[in-house]
């Protein structure tokens, strides 16, 4: 079974117009695809988070799964920030910090 590198983003916004994006990566042989479900312990307890779009680089062996964005109602930019934080500490990598 060939691996690939599956590349999940998941974009965080506020309704204030601020936003950044987390991600991770996995080396797996399964192809994510468009309505699949990702569990992961970022999102909390038996929460799950579906892909809404998939993007292949099969020159570079690589997969990019974008998750549903997650807005945060009346958050400030310390608010996401520390939301972010909160990914970063489970293994997640923050490219653009604000």
């Amino acid at each position: 079974m060939n691996k690939i590198h599956v590349i999940i983003a998941q974009t965080i916004e506020t309704t204030t117009g601020l936003s950044t994006q987390v991600v991770r990566t996995y080396i797996t042989g399964m192809m994510p695809q468009v309505g699949h479900k990702i569990r992961e312990r970022s999102f909390g307890i038996g929460i799950d988070h579906v892909i809404e779009e998939v993007v292949i680089d099969y020159d570079a062996d690589e997969c990019c799964a974008y998750l549903q964005t997650i807005t945060l109602d009346g958050a400030e930019l310390e608010d996401l920030r520390g939301y972010v934080n909160e990914y970063v500490q489970d293994g997640w990598e923050w490219p653009r910090p604000l």
